[in-house]
């Protein structure tokens, strides 16, 4: 069944119907291809993409396929608490159908990466017309961050993915209003959540969001946000309860004390001048001097991971506004071509080059990273140009939504969007990017149809909020 049809949101012709499937599946096939092709030196040699992140991955998932548990490594008993369990689990089911190749893995990442192109078409095609989703779909398939991302091993693609249906069905909720929409939304988000600790709190601005359209009576609202709230909490609970069970205190994952020791290093690092790199030892040594002092005291992972929130705590109460000002930096927009040329096997990582960014600035960066040869980047240039075109269309989308007051689209774009650059803190890796990458695509779709509209029309496309949008006056469906 032709994937248009299982979600009949469009009302088109026979014939713009057919043009638009031929469409969709020519750019997802398009997509697919590039990040096959870009994959080849990571299936051939896996290392490449590997990271520092992918051992906390893989040992879980050979745990899972060698032992049943959920391990640091096989053989090894000692509960895994870093990450969150969806990822390894995909990995321990490709790793097991496949014969332990490394290389399959990075195939099927790669073919995913591409199929995100598909339900980020779907939601576009809420706000525009099919051509400006397609075109949409287009600036997503040449995203240079979302294809050095790909084939990598971790987990952003299998987020990304979950997290662009997620997108999908929370709009598709916000152009019907059926509440069946909202839970659907929860409960990806809630997947999404086991895949990345990303959406942890994703689902708070969420319900404000949803008590903010007006035409829904405040029973549904109430009704839908307890149902959504309830789903979300129940999918989540047991691994939690899980992590509790093995001494992590009520944490979905222990990332957060190493994310604790990165944003302190990088709001210390901007206060004094000293690079986070030497002050994460530092960080490091005292705390493993710490709990040498006082073994009692820190005999559970959870007081340890306490001990080092406990210090990102104390430095933000010192300096709240500066802490702030970190999360918001347009820095994390920046394609990952550094991502981008290590896949390939053409320039290494370790070089601390995101700590000369952050005590000297993106220009200081560049030329440390490329050693002052911008041949590659120059390589890069058809890519770096769909990137900033995605931007520019996307922030004239937000610029309008202000001019026109469209707070819906105000709203939507920072849920959406601005969420997943803010909760990143501090730390602003370019591939951070690839969570709001489909909204903004989405919102360059909405620009795209005006520009279109407008060319070969003569006419405004109106309001830059969904179809059939959330200030006109629609009964609410139910579930």
């Amino acid at each position: 069944m032709p994937v248009l049809q299982v979600f009949p949101v469009f009302r088109l012709s026979m014939n713009d119907r057919r043009k638009m499937q031929t469409a969709l599946i020519c750019v997802t096939a398009a997509a697919v291809l590039i990040r096959l092709l870009y994959a080849i030196p990571g299936i051939m040699n896996p290392e490449l993409v590997m990271r520092i992140d992918s051992a906390t991955y893989l040992g879980p998932a050979l745990s899972l396929l060698h032992d049943g548990t959920y391990s640091t490594a096989a053989g090894s008993g000692v509960p895994a608490l870093v990450r969150t369990p969806l990822y390894p689990l995909y990995l321990a089911g490709l790793l097991g159908i496949s014969g332990h190749s490394l290389g399959f893995c990075v195939f099927v990442s790669a073919l995913l990466g591409g199929l995100i192109t598909v339900p980020l078409f779907l939601s576009a095609r809420l706000y525009a017309s099919w051509k400006a989703a397609l075109a949409a779909a287009v600036l997503f398939a040449l995203n240079p961050t979302a294809i050095a991302v790909a084939p990598m091993f971790i987990s952003d693609t299998l987020f990304c993915f979950v997290l662009a249906f997620q997108i999908f069905f929370f709009l598709k909720f916000i152009r019907t209003r059926r509440l069946v929409f909202l839970l659907v939304s929860a409960a990806a988000a809630a997947l999404a959540l086991l895949v990345r600790p990303l959406n942890l709190f994703w689902i708070i601005p969420c319900l404000f969001v949803v008590w903010c359209i007006r035409e829904i009576p405040w029973r549904e609202k109430l009704r839908g946000s307890l149902l959504s709230l309830l789903l979300f909490l129940c999918i989540l609970s047991p691994w939690v309860i899980r992590n509790h069970h093995h001494g992590a205190g009520w944490r979905i994952d222990a990332v957060s004390a190493d994310t604790a020791l990165h944003n302190r290093s990088a709001l210390e690092s901007r206060l004094t001048g000293i690079p986070g790199e030497e002050l994460r030892n530092r960080y490091r040594a005292d705390g493993e001097a710490e709990f040498k002092a006082h073994p009692e005291k820190y005999k559970t992972p959870s007081a340890r991971f306490s001990y080092f929130e406990g210090k990102l705590a104390e430095i933000i109460k010192a300096h709240p506004f500066r802490y702030l000002a970190l999360h918001v930096r347009p820095v994390v927009l920046i394609p990952d071509a550094a991502s981008f040329f290590e896949n390939l096997g053409l320039t290494q990582t370790g070089r601390g080059t995101w700590d000369v960014i952050n005590r000297h600035g993106i220009i200081a960066g560049v030329r440390h990273y490329f050693n002052g040869n911008y041949l590659l980047p120059c390589l890069l240039a058809p890519l770096l140009l769909a990137a900033a075109l995605t931007y520019l269309l996307a922030f004239y989308t937000l610029f309008r939504a202000f001019l026109k007051k469209d707070w819906m689209m105000i709203l939507l774009f920072l849920l959406l969007a601005e969420y997943y650059l803010f909760m990143t803190g501090p730390v602003a890796m370019p591939r951070y990017q690839l969570a709001a990458l489909p909204f903004l695509c989405v919102m360059a779709a909405c620009a795209a149809d005006r520009i279109l509209s407008r060319t070969f029309n003569g006419a405004d496309s109106g309001p830059l909020s969904p179809k059939d949008s959330v200030m006109a006056s629609a009964p609410v469906k139910n579930p």
